[in-house]
């Protein structure tokens, strides 16, 4: 079929034909490359603005890590302070209890010990006052005695 048109077709219209389609089988090739070469440039684009992306999440990242890290030191010397404030409040309470212990434990004895010296006092100043009543007795009965001896002398 194709050999029967060219037969009829003269020489000249058929290299004009053949000329024109190869200029557009060029043009086309040409359109091709463009857009490739436009699609290539827009998804190198598209790669650097991932590739960019990309390290500025890195670089936020490593941020976060290091915010990370300084809140958790934070937390980490928080809960010590609070562990040793903890210890601290226990030792301080621990101690004021010691101390009201001595000091009741020291009240205790001291009533003890003044119970006892007062009973002893009381003890010694009965005796005392027991001891002058009869020696001022004894007294007043010689007094007695010899104030009646003179009176019976003289009557």
């Amino acid at each position: 079929n194709f050999t029967n048109c060219t037969s009829v077709i003269p020489l000249t219209f058929q290299t004009n034909v053949l000329a024109e389609l190869r200029k557009w089988k060029l043009s086309l090739i040409e359109h091709h490359k463009l857009q490739m070469r436009q699609e290539k440039e827009k998804h190198a684009a598209h790669v650097r603005r991932l590739s960019n992306e990309m390290e500025n999440l890195k670089e936020l990242l490593h941020t976060y890590e290091i915010s990370i890290g300084r809140k958790d030191e934070v937390v980490f010397q928080f809960h010590n302070s609070i562990v040793l404030s903890l210890k601290i409040s226990t030792m301080t309470f621990w101690e004021y209890a010691n101390r009201i212990a001595d000091r009741q434990f020291r009240t205790a004895l001291m009533k003890k010990v003044w119970a006892a010296w007062r009973s002893l006092s009381e003890e010694r100043w009965k005796e005392k006052v027991a001891k002058a009543c009869q020696l001022r007795a004894e007294d007043v009965c010689v007094q007695l005695t010899n104030d009646y001896e003179a009176k019976i002398a003289e009557v």
